[in-house]
């Protein structure tokens, strides 16, 4: 059995982190396993290195062993390489409608006007959110899978995001667009 305790590093850690911990350390000791700790670094606003050293220190207090500690971050050519997979299987969009009218629309059910793009223009669009350019900072990538589902989540979720002036804690400016949490887990 492997378990895996993936806190984003953006803060301390509270209650429900710790209760997961708990759960994830004493299922991988019960079955003889072991747990990773999966840092979710996919938002550089609001990461910080100040925030793994705690949640290491933390976990120690506790007596929470973990194997081993790795990072969404490790994987971002993989989720890139999904997510023009995605797209070229016409499962996946570019879309440049802003947050709050976008809020709106999949809380109606309202399909975005850029859904049914071709396919090349959602690939040449990702690509200019990965080059971070002015077109790709005014983009998201989104699932193409139901938005007239009773759950609002599943309407049409954003996978990746552009975020350019910000640096990554561990990796710079080296990417401009990143995964959300719902994707790259």
């Amino acid at each position: 059995v492997v378990t895996r305790f993936p806190p984003e590093p953006s803060g301390y850690l509270h209650i429900g982190h710790i209760k997961a911990a708990f759960l994830n350390n004493y299922y991988a000791s019960l079955y003889k396993g072991k747990m990773l700790l999966r840092f979710d670094d996919t938002n550089p606003v609001l990461e910080d290195v100040k925030y793994e050293n705690s949640i290491m220190e933390d976990l120690e207090t506790l007596g929470i062993k973990y194997e081993k500690i790795s990072y969404t971050s490790d994987y971002f050519q993989l989720l890139e390489e999904y997510c023009i997979k995605l797209i070229k299987m016409d499962k996946a969009y570019a879309d440049d409608t802003n947050v709050e009218e976008m809020r709106n629309q999949r809380g109606e059910g309202i399909e975005s006007v850029n859904r049914n793009n071709s396919i090349e223009t959602n690939l040449k669009l990702f690509e200019e959110m990965r080059n971070g350019t002015e077109i790709g900072k005014k983009n998201c990538i989104r699932a193409k899978i139901d938005m007239s589902s009773k759950n609002k989540c599943m309407r049409d979720p954003v996978l990746y995001r552009c975020i350019v002036d910000i640096p990554h804690h561990r990796h710079e400016y080296k990417y401009k667009c990143y995964p959300t949490y719902d994707f790259a887990c």
